[in-house]
């Protein structure tokens, strides 16, 4: 696994409509090998590796933004009132360390903290050491910055885990520009785009705008997961991290296309790559949004195991990372004209 990549992609700030700092990991990192690159109007960024003479087209999908919070108002007494952008749990709002980007780009530290006694709608504060509104307005803060977890990556001592921040879903980003590498310099009968996709965790917002731009044949999301009960190990938690990538068989969102399914699992298999099989009812991912377009776009979803989201730290396995790479390297060699007809057939 590319650690410094994934390092990259975890620590760079980005709530959704405020992606630049993942759009210019992904734009440096794939540089050199030349892909064709496009965004929509809202910030998803598309890397296209285009067929001699393609007979389909196919998407991967992976979001950009995260979870986490822009400056609401400036109290008198210098702190930061926050809006909460995404999901962010209740809990990851009691003193954590966090950081403001400026609209000038400048990175200040802060603690968020959470006041219960307040309205719910006001609870949510943050702290950056100033004692009044005119000391933040000189820090260079000012309303709608955007406010993220400062949680660096790291490398745990266990054998190939590493935790950071934003891994929902830098998860899905690093897979998607490692597929991009890995079939570089292969002769596929299909255009292949990769997008990363904009504001998803405020609702699905920048796979449906991307996909309407591409109109892909087919689409394949790659998002994560975590376990409701992470301290669960027995065959009830199909989101197990270290037992490698889960392919979904339903959610909130989206009830995934069969064929697609069965194309997941029999390539897993044929190339011996552990598979986790879930479903859920509750949740949602870019496919909600990207099966919906047009007259109907086959989507299968596809997902990393972590444990703990949408706070200020989540902990994956490397080798659950490279597998879903493998497992979709795979696949786009095996992906044919027959495939996509039979996926739209019914």
């Amino acid at each position: 696994m590319d650690l410094q990549l994934m390092a990259a992609l975890s620590n760079a700030d980005a709530i959704a409509s405020n992606e630049g700092e993942v759009r210019n990991v992904l734009r440096h990192y794939l540089a050199p090998y030349g892909f064709a690159t496009q965004t929509d109007g809202l910030g998803s960024l598309i890397f296209t590796k285009r067929a001699a003479k393609p007979q389909f087209s196919v998407m991967i999908y992976g979001h950009m933004d995260e979870v986490g919070y822009m400056v609401r108002t400036i109290t008198p007494e210098g702190l930061l009132r926050l809006m909460v952008v995404g999901g962010v749990k209740p809990a990851a709002s009691h003193w954590q360390s966090v950081r403001v980007t400026t609209a000038a780009g400048e990175k200040l530290p802060g603690m968020v903290i959470r006041d219960e006694s307040l309205p719910a709608f006001d609870q949510v504060l943050c702290d950056v050491g100033a004692n009044t509104a005119d000391e933040v307005s000189a820090l260079g803060i000012n309303i709608g910055d955007m406010v993220t977890f400062a949680t660096e990556f790291s490398e745990y001592a266990a054998e190939g885990v590493f935790g950071g921040k934003a891994l929902d879903d830098r998860l899905g980003c690093y897979v998607g520009a490692r597929l991009l590498t890995e079939l570089a310099d292969e002769a596929l009968p299909f255009t292949l785009h990769f997008a990363a996709t904009s504001s998803e965790e405020v609702g699905i917002r920048g796979a449906k705008t991307a996909t309407q731009l591409i109109q892909p044949d087919l689409a394949f999301i790659v998002d994560v997961a975590t376990f409701q009960h992470p301290r669960e190990r027995s065959e009830v938690n199909q989101r197990q991290v270290g037992k490698g990538p889960i392919l979904t068989h339903f959610d909130r969102t989206l009830a995934p296309n069969r064929q697609l399914q069965q194309f997941v699992k029999e390539t897993a298999a044929a190339a011996s790559l552990p598979l986790q099989l879930d479903m859920f009812n509750g949740g949602g991912t870019d496919g909600g949004e990207a099966h919906k377009v047009g007259a109907g776009i086959p989507t299968v979803v596809t997902i990393l195991p972590c444990r703990y989201g949408h706070c200020a730290q989540s902990l994956a396995q490397a080798a659950d990372v490279d597998h879903m790479v493998a497992l979709y390297a795979a696949m786009c060699r095996q992906m044919s004209l027959q495939l996509v007809e039979a996926a739209h057939t019914f």
